[in-house]
This record gives C-alpha cells, structure tokens and sequence, in this order.
C-alpha cells in the first residue's frame, strides 16, 4: 500500500471540504442527497468526494482508471470499504456492466474536473446516461478550456510557467517548446498536452449533453472556483450575470461550471 501522507493527504481533505460544503449543497437543490442513495463518482482519483457521499449516507461506487490513484484511495477509504459503503472499482468505464461489475442503476452520478481529460466526451456522454436511474442527476464540474488555467499549467513544475495565464492558448509547438525550456519532464508535458487535446468549452459541453438525451436542469459559473477556498484561502465568486450571458467572452474569464442534468 501506498504511504499516505504529504500531498495526498491535503488534496484528499481539500477535496472532502469542497464537496461538502459547495457540491452536496447545490445537488441538494434538485436532488437531496439522503441515507441510502446510490452515487458514482466516474475518476474517484484520491477518494475524498467518495467519502463525502459516504458520510452523507449513500451507497458509494468510485470507478478510477489509474491503478496508482486508486491503491492510494483504498488506502484513505479502508474503515469505508471494509464497512461496505464504499466500493472502489479499478477499471476502464466503458468496461463496467450493470447486473456484472455494479448491482443496480444510480440516483446520482458526479465528474468533477474530469471530463475535460476524457477523449471523444460526445461517446462518454451517450455512454453515461444509461448508468443513470429515471429521475436521477448527474453532477459535472469542470473549467472551460479558455479560462486562465484551462490547460492545467498549475500542476507543472516551473514556478513561473504553474503561474502563467493563457499561454496554454498558445499553438502546440510555442506551448510545448515553452514547457520543455522551463524543464518540465516528458511525463509531465505529455499529460498537459493531453488537455489541450480533449479541451472542452461550455457550448459544446451543452451540445453534447443534449445531443445525448440529457436536460440541464441548473448550472452556475464561477468567477472564483469555490475550489479555490480550500486549496488558497480564495473567496467562491459567483461568474457576473452579464458575461455569464456572452458565449464568447465566458469562457475566459469562468474558472468552473457547475451543472446539474438529468435524462429529457
């Protein structure tokens, strides 16, 4: 088992306080998150939003896809799992089965930041549905590839390029060649390449979630990711009415979308 210290344990708790405080409450609004609930949370990574639902009382599936985020999450969720609220499943989605892998269809779902590194999202959106029960939710946080750190720049290595806004706008050879004089490893470009890649807006985040059979039944735009208060001491600002309005200026200047869709 991995050691549990360091890094982990703050992105684990940040992640727990977060959802806790900001994610419950807003799926509460449509969906009261109560005892005995079935929730699935697609990228589980560390596990602190598994053990939030947890300890909200609901049945816990986490799916994680990287053999090394999910060793660490069993590790953070061993009393859960030993107690039967939380199962961790170490396995690609498309590969899960109803009736085989999971017992029963979910009232809930969640993808928070992870369905901007998820390839061809028009499929994972028509594959997702069907995971759903008829009057469940499914819950997605996620920043516009445009805003200031859409291409995830703040996990790299180089104090000054983690802090640079925007340049992962720039074309793929400038921002490349600008990671790999900055000395960022290989690995580590290769993963912030990959976003550039999948990048995701919100138009077509909404295009591809009603072209799957989904309604948007609320969503907000932050300003201030309510995920910042956690990880820097930030205040959560609600995006202003009037750029929230503006299809091509939002995207910029929106750090997360929250949204809450069920099956039209």
């Amino acid at each position: 088992m991995i050691e549990l210290q360091g890094d982990f344990n703050r992105y684990f708790k940040q992640q727990l306080d977060t959802i806790e405080e900001f994610v419950i409450p807003f799926i509460d609004e449509i969906k009261p998150v109560t005892k005995g609930l079935r929730f699935l949370e697609v990228g589980s990574g560390y596990g602190g939003i598994c053990k939030a639902f947890a300890n909200a009382g609901c049945q816990v599936t986490g799916i994680e896809l990287w053999d090394y985020a999910s060793d660490i999450s069993k590790g953070f969720l061993k009393e859960d799992i030993e107690a039967g609220k939380i199962e961790i499943i170490n396995r690609n989605v498309y590969d899960i089965k109803i009736g085989e892998h999971v017992k029963d269809y979910y009232d809930i779902i969640l993808l928070k930041d992870t369905i901007e590194h998820i390839h061809d999202q028009e499929k994972f959106m028509q594959h997702i549905i069907h995971f759903l029960k008829p009057n469940g939710v499914i819950f997605f946080a996620f920043p516009p590839w445009c805003m200031p750190f859409g291409g995830h720049q703040q996990s790299l290595d180089n104090k000054f390029l983690h802090k640079l806004p925007y340049f992962h706008l720039l074309p793929n050879f400038l921002y490349r060649g600008m990671m790999k004089m900055g000395g960022e490893s290989e690995g580590r470009i290769r993963d912030t390449m990959e976003v550039k890649e999948t990048q995701i807006s919100i138009n077509r985040f909404e295009k591809i979630s009603k072209k799957a059979g989904f309604k948007i039944i609320k969503r907000e735009f932050y300003l201030i990711n309510p995920s910042y208060k956690h990880k820097f001491g930030a205040t959560p600002r609600k995006q202003i009415n009037l750029l929230s309005s503006i299809p091509i200026l939002r995207d910029f200047f929106t750090t997360t979308c929250y949204y809450v869709l069920m099956k039209s």
